[in-house]
């Protein structure tokens, strides 16, 4: 007589359990990293734009307001940014942090960086 073999439905729980555990904290750190992409994409299409050159700090930070307006950017404003010139070139950078909570008393911090120095 040969013996069975094969998963066990309390494994098969398991797994499942498991599966559902992961997909629940992607489905809740997503749209950060959706904002962070947005950020990011903001920083680039600024870095090419040629006026930059010739924005005042202000009028930086007003431009970047209004392309997040654009791109529901809500976690960074025209405040946050640090402006600064390198090599004769303006270079606009952000950092911040995003709380995110995933269930009960747990929470999970996102630290995130972007620049438009290359």
């Amino acid at each position: 007589m040969e013996r069975q073999r094969g998963a066990t439905f309390i494994g098969m729980l398991v797994i499942a359990a498991l599966v559902i555990f992961v997909a629940v904290i992607g489905i809740k750190l997503t749209p950060s990293y959706i904002e962070y992409w947005s950020v990011k994409k903001i920083l680039a299409a600024m870095a090419q734009d040629p006026a930059l050159q010739g924005m005042s700090p202000r009028e930086v930070r007003a431009s970047f307001d209004r392309r997040a307006d654009i791109d529901d950017v809500n976690s960074v404003k025209g405040n946050d940014l640090d402006i600064s010139r390198e090599d004769g070139k303006p270079v606009v950078g952000v950092a911040y942090s995003v709380k995110v909570h995933l269930f009960g008393n747990v929470n999970a911090c996102l630290d995130f960086s972007a620049s438009t120095a290359k």
